[in-house]
């Protein structure tokens, strides 16, 4: 099954596809496992930053060396390019699905970049997700400090804007935002149940996806894949936060030990622990 077939059959049966970030071999490899020992398929993504780190030529080939090593479908997708270059690279390394993020840039050059990137994606079969709307905090970190609702409800899309860029480009997925944001917080903030639905009145038969899945809580995250016919949910902070927090701990208490593969075991547990919570929560488990 293709990736479109894939997210077609999630969207039929109420369930979302885990898009979750690499930029190591490690985390790579904790994802998969999870998702071969749960039968989920999933979408490895890579943002501009992690793109450029591991080479995109190289996240396509090892999502597929793992894809027949383990039988699951691995989809690749290419996380918040922000210029037509950057997905240009993605297109042409072999991505499945290419994610333009023109949210920084004015309406028009948003859409007019949208409808070039669509036109050279569609040409290989390949699906285009876009966004509109600039998320309140850009970069999937841990904050220590709040932020407000006010703040955080300008963002919020506007399901008639949602459907003019759609019919405009004619892009496949729509990141939109309700109350999702980048990154965990000390209270996650609320989603907003009734955008939700508005937007999936407005764009019926478009895929969407939720960005800035970290920190939702699993009973939140649900309702919103019902209510919004959700297929794909973003996770990159819970993994980070997880690897980086086990990973100082280990090297404490391992003072001596130069040989990383002896002392990633407990990371990759601590990423594999949050993968498989994903998993269980977007509904995905058992359906390969």
């Amino acid at each position: 099954m293709t990736a479109k077939e894939w997210l077609q059959k999630a969207k039929k049966e109420g369930f979302a596809i885990g898009a979750l970030n690499v930029s190591n071999l490690e985390t790579f490899k904790a994802i998969v496992t999870v998702a071969a020992e749960k039968k989920s398929p999933i979408i490895i993504e890579s943002s501009p930053g992690e793109t450029e780190w591991m080479g995109a030529e190289n996240v396509v080939d090892i999502a597929k060396n793992y894809s027949e090593e383990f039988s699951i479908p691995i989809f690749v997708n290419l996380d918040h390019a922000e210029t037509l270059d950057q997905c240009m690279e993605g297109i042409e390394a072999g991505y499945d699905l290419i994610h333009f993020d023109g949210s920084a840039l004015p309406y028009e050059e948003n859409l007019e970049i949208a409808k070039k990137v669509v036109s050279e994606a569609h040409k290989k079969n390949l699906l285009v997700e876009a966004e509109i709307d600039r998320m309140a905090r850009k970069s999937s970190e841990v904050y220590k400090e709040q932020i407000s609702m006010e703040e955080l409800r300008q963002t919020f899309s506007k399901p008639e804007k949602v459907k003019e860029f759609v019919e405009a480009t004619g892009v496949d997925t729509m990141a939109t935002l309700f109350g999702n944001i980048h990154g965990v917080f000390p209270t996650q903030p609320p989603l907003d149940f009734d955008l939700i639905k508005k937007i999936r009145e407005a764009v019926p038969n478009t895929f969407l996806s939720i960005h800035g899945g970290s920190g939702i809580p699993e009973g939140e995250v649900k309702k919103a894949i019902k209510i919004g016919g959700f297929v794909k949910v973003n996770i990159n902070t819970e993994m980070r936060r997880a690897y980086r927090d086990t990973l100082e701990d280990v090297l404490e208490e391992k003072e001596g030990e130069y040989a990383m593969y002896k002392v990633l075991g407990p990371v990759l547990d601590a990423v594999e622990k949050v993968v498989a919570k994903k998993i269980d929560a977007f509904g995905s488990a058992g359906k390969v």
